[in-house]
């Protein structure tokens, strides 16, 4: 095969430029299409602010304030990790997630607050009260991992006998991601 045919985006020798979609479809694809490859190009380009443009065009919600957020927490266990993370200065986001795939608390990065830098999972009475449960809840978490999620876990009964050591072994697993 050659190696031109291999070329994504590439038809008959020639890359595929966005502008060769036209829009004019009732249909969703064609639109879609020409956002993934204006994306495309702006990531080959290195072009931050274009991904930025075409992300938010595709999603308008991406860069709503965090203020408009709600906060939402399924136990008091949460609402106490939540709240110490903050006292320490951390900007913290719950239940960030799709598909029902969603994590307990969110550590947004302190450089850049269009994104995460940590996820954190709270163990409640729910994933103590069944097999199945933690079964899920593991199965979860490693799908999570694979779409790139660093993620944290903070158990109860270690919370219970010593929430500063866990807030300070998330501080030096935030500290660590950072550095890399």
């Amino acid at each position: 095969m050659a190696a031109e045919s291999l070329r994504v985006g590439a038809i008959h020798g020639q890359d595929l430029d966005p502008s060769m979609i036209k829009e004019t479809s009732i249909n969703e694809g064609p639109k879609r299409l020409r956002q993934f490859l204006e994306y495309a190009k702006a990531v080959d380009a290195l072009n931050k602010d274009s991904q930025k443009v075409i992300l938010s065009q595709i999603n308008p919600d991406m860069e709503r304030k965090r203020s408009q957020r709600r906060l939402e927490f399924d136990s008091e266990f949460e609402v106490q990790v939540h709240s110490k993370l903050e006292q320490k200065g951390f900007k913290v986001d719950t239940h960030i997630g799709f598909s029902g795939y969603t994590i307990d608390l969110a550590i947004v990065h302190p450089k850049d607050h269009n994104r995460y830098v940590l996820g954190i999972e709270c163990d409640g009475a729910t994933f103590h009260s069944a097999k199945s449960v933690k079964e899920r809840d593991v199965a979860r978490q490693k799908f999570l991992e694979s779409k790139g999620w660093k993620i944290a876990r903070v158990w109860s009964r270690s919370w219970w006998k010593n929430p500063d050591q866990e807030v300070a072994k998330i501080e030096s697993k935030i500290n660590q991601l950072i550095a890399n």
